[in-house]
């Protein structure tokens, strides 16, 4: 039998309470009725609206959300959700509290490269979900949950919701296992967080550095992101490890993980092709791949100029 490693090696956790979701997967959403989730639900919740607070600058961001790919399945108890701490009914209107979140995911198919993909679909859960705030990311993070939904929320749910998001958004994730811990002062509050999060800093360093490593010459495919022709006609966006798209929301490994869940979407391979100018970035397949997804506007394209033939900005 597989045993699971622990989440941490210097830091020690109270125990907390465990449970088990659903893992039916026609039951992803099933007792989620109640609250809306979707992109009409992304909004701020201010002053005087929001019932707890997790993060942010009251608690000197020390706080924040890790995803984990795992390579193990052994490692991974999917639906498991562990909450360490007090529960949201347990907290006093307008409490304010750093915490940690960890999402351990798995899937034969799921690689390193599509951490980035797997890690939006945990964020894109409080962004997308009624009633929640989120500002930031990583170790920046900031949650707000608003007095109106709370009735009809709690971590336990939330965390429901970050399953089911992140399996619905890419297919090829089999397992989620979620530990939540909200850190009072009573277990030691900053200092408690402070600490996790000194633990978890190199890993985010490990995987950038990691991505930092490839450029544009290594790789033989680029991507290319359509989805903004819904108001610009003629643009298409160009992905390399150099370059992101102007929209700023993902990177090449995301547009890669983005074309591997879905080859048939917004986002499509583009060869490199030949070497025309590296200098400039000037690539041929890059010339061949936008000129017919400009409707035949543009046909030559420097990706490292703002003057001189930029991307369709």
């Amino acid at each position: 039998m597989a045993t699971e490693k622990p989440w941490y090696t210097t830091v020690k956790l109270p125990p907390g309470r465990v449970y088990q979701l659903d893992t039916d997967l026609e039951k992803l959403f099933t007792g989620l009725e109640d609250v809306g989730i979707g992109p009409r639900y992304v909004g701020e919740i201010r002053k005087g609206l929001w019932y707890a607070e997790l993060g942010g600058p009251r608690n000197e961001y020390k706080s924040y959300i890790f995803t984990d790919v795992v390579k193990d399945p052994g490692e991974v108890t999917d639906g498991k959700v562990e909450i360490i701490g007090p529960e949201l009914d347990e907290l006093a209107p307008e409490t304010s509290l750093p915490f940690a979140i960890h999402v351990k995911t798995w899937g034969p198919e799921v690689i390193d490269d599509l951490l980035e993909f797997v890690e939006r679909g945990v964020l894109m859960a409080f962004l997308f979900t009624e009633g929640w705030g989120l500002i930031g990311a990583r170790s920046s993070i900031w949650l707000r949950v608003s007095k109106e939904v709370k009735p009809r929320m709690n971590w336990l749910k939330m965390a429901q919701v970050i399953r089911a998001n992140v399996i619905s958004l890419c297919p090829l994730v089999e397992k989620v296992e979620i530990k939540w811990v909200v850190a009072t002062p009573e277990m030691g509050g900053k200092e408690l967080a402070g600490k996790m999060l000194e633990e978890t800093i190199p890993k985010w360093e490990a995987i950038d550095a990691r991505t930092k490593q490839i450029g544009d010459e290594d790789v033989d495919i680029f991507y290319g992101c359509t989805i903004c022709k819904m108001i610009a006609p003629n643009h298409s966006c160009i992905v390399t490890p150099s370059l992101i798209p102007y929209c700023g929301v993902m990177s090449y490994f995301t547009a890669k993980a983005m074309y591997a869940v879905d080859p048939y979407g917004y986002v499509f391979e583009i060869p490199r092709g030949e070497v025309i100018d590296p200098m400039v970035g000037r690539y041929g397949g890059v010339d061949e791949a936008i000129w017919e997804k400009s409707e035949h506007r543009h046909s030559i394209f420097h990706l490292h100029s703002a003057i001189k033939y930029p991307a369709t900005n």
